[in-house]
């Protein structure tokens, strides 16, 4: 009988030992009901909805003038826990077909509140690692705001070769004014080249082919 007290202690620190030697678990990955993203870029916010009510609203950092975030319907495709450093600790792809955007964090996060980025969506660290235990790939993201970048900033100028938002808008008044026969893409290629070149020359406008701050104000910006 007085062997039990002896047994039932090894069998406690076993129990114990395997325990303490047990990798550690990742947070649990909380996935509400039906979430979707809005970020507005007036007011450099990320929210959150579940089922359609308010969850949560982050500060974020948005694109630079020259490089303006793609307003839209948009949707997350891909995450990485462990993106380059450049990109905090996490990553969410969005499914925009000008070039690699995303929701992501940062190493520099006296940004956050302002026009920095290259057009991708950055929060603070711990906000992105947040979010990203909640979204999953097909989260759907609304991004609303101006296409031309910043608001109340001049457009750059666009010619051929550059892709984006910025872009798409210029070839949707073109197609509005019976200059470009397809579906606009964002994309400024040959055919763009001659619908602006065609636009421009009806307007009486010289030198190169480019929508500049007079081509804007002819296009109806």
């Amino acid at each position: 009988m007085k062997r039990y007290p002896v047994i039932i202690t090894i069998i406690l620190c076993a129990l114990l030992c395997t325990v303490s030697s047990a990798p550690p678990v990742e947070a649990t990955r909380i996935v509400p009901e039906n979430l979707s993203i809005i970020i507005d870029m007036d007011n450099l916010t990320l929210t959150l909805f579940n089922k359609g009510e308010f969850y949560k609203k982050y500060p974020v950092a948005m694109g630079k003038y020259q490089t303006p975030t793609p307003v839209g319907n948009w949707k997350i495709i891909s995450m990485s826990s462990n993106p380059p450093s450049v990109m905090g600790t996490r990553f969410m792809g969005l499914n925009i077909p000008y070039g690699q955007y995303g929701i992501h964090g940062t190493n520099n996060p006296h940004s956050i509140g302002s026009f920095a980025s290259l057009g991708c969506i950055r929060m603070f660290n711990s906000d992105a690692e947040e979010i990203y235990r909640m979204v999953t790939n097909g989260t759907p993201v609304v991004i609303v705001g101006t296409p031309f970048g910043a608001p109340g900033a001049s457009p750059s100028p666009l010619r051929i070769g550059n892709r984006g938002p910025d872009v798409l808008e210029i070839q949707r008044a073109l197609k509005r004014l019976g200059y470009l026969k397809w579906t606009p893409d964002g994309f400024w290629g040959q055919g763009t080249e001659k619908a602006v070149n065609e636009f421009r020359r009806d307007r009486g406008l010289t030198g190169a082919n480019i929508v500049d701050d007079e081509t804007f104000k002819l296009l109806g910006f």
